[in-house]
């Protein structure tokens, strides 16, 4: 695993929504425990208002929101397809419970999977490509899950180029593009969760892959000023999500992983 990445891995872990409140909470503590009230109330005050924020849904809409949105949801006719292939980006894979009950075990972004197949289903002929490289000591690996959810689902797995290299969107980029044959040059789909969309999109894009966006597993029902009922579990979650993608996509682009803050769709 690159530097880079275990950089930004370590930096992560104190920049995550759910984990930086619990930080700050400490922190209140502590200056009041030092005899710093004013202070230490305020920053308890300050973490009581954005987590009731988060827990009715408008925080974390008005981060998920945008991402979500940025892509639209895509339908074209089956008869006419320009496509090259199709591509579907690891996440959904449990591995530790795949593992340890020797089935399928997926999370809540099953639908790139279950989209993937829906996909192939529509356009037979074409070659799929699966990015997902994590194999940690002792487990199944994405690619082991993935080979077993598509062989199960009917797919033949002579048509999936498996990607078992990178390990993150930016490697996912780079070896998909290795996997891409000649004169397979035309449009692929591109398969992965809404909210990291934008991110995937940049990230192809600086590889050239000429992709069109098939958005998939949507966690917002696309309204920033949006009130729900309380769900403080649900809301920090999808908020950690939200978040690690704006960062995400901060990153990419002073890196040079994409040539856009916010990648957007073609005018």
């Amino acid at each position: 695993m690159a530097w880079d990445n275990i950089m930004s891995r370590t930096l992560w872990l104190f920049l995550q929504p759910s984990n930086l409140l619990f930080v700050l909470i400490l922190l209140g503590v502590i200056l009041i425990w030092q005899g710093r009230r004013r202070l230490g109330l305020g920053t308890l005050l300050t973490c009581l208002t954005l987590y009731s924020l988060m827990m009715f849904g408008p925080l974390t809409n008005l981060l998920l929101v945008p991402l979500e949105a940025r892509f639209s949801a895509y339908s074209n006719d089956v008869n006419h397809s320009p496509y090259s292939g199709i591509i579907v980006l690891a996440g959904a894979e449990r591995l530790k419970y795949s593992t340890i009950h020797d089935q399928v075990t997926l999370d809540g972004a099953a639908e790139r999977l279950i989209q993937a197949a829906k996909l192939a289903r529509i356009f037979p002929n074409l070659p799929i490509i699966y990015c997902g490289g994590t194999h940690p000591e002792n487990m199944l690996s994405e690619v082991s899950v993935a080979r077993k959810f598509f062989a199960e689902a009917g797919i033949d797995l002579t048509r999936i180029r498996f990607d078992d290299k990178s390990y993150n969107t930016h490697t996912n980029a780079l070896e998909a593009k290795k996997l891409i044959r000649d004169k397979e040059d035309g449009t692929w789909l591109l398969v992965t969760s809404a909210f990291h969309m934008p991110r995937a999109v940049g990230a192809y894009r600086k590889e050239g892959i000429n992709i069109q966006p098939y958005p998939v597993d949507y966690r917002s029902d696309l309204k920033v000023l949006a009130l729900h009922g309380p769900n403080a579990g649900r809301y920090l979650n999808e908020l950690d999500y939200a978040a690690h993608e704006w960062i995400g996509l901060l990153f990419y682009y002073l890196r040079g992983y994409s040539d856009d803050l916010f990648p957007s769709p073609p005018p």
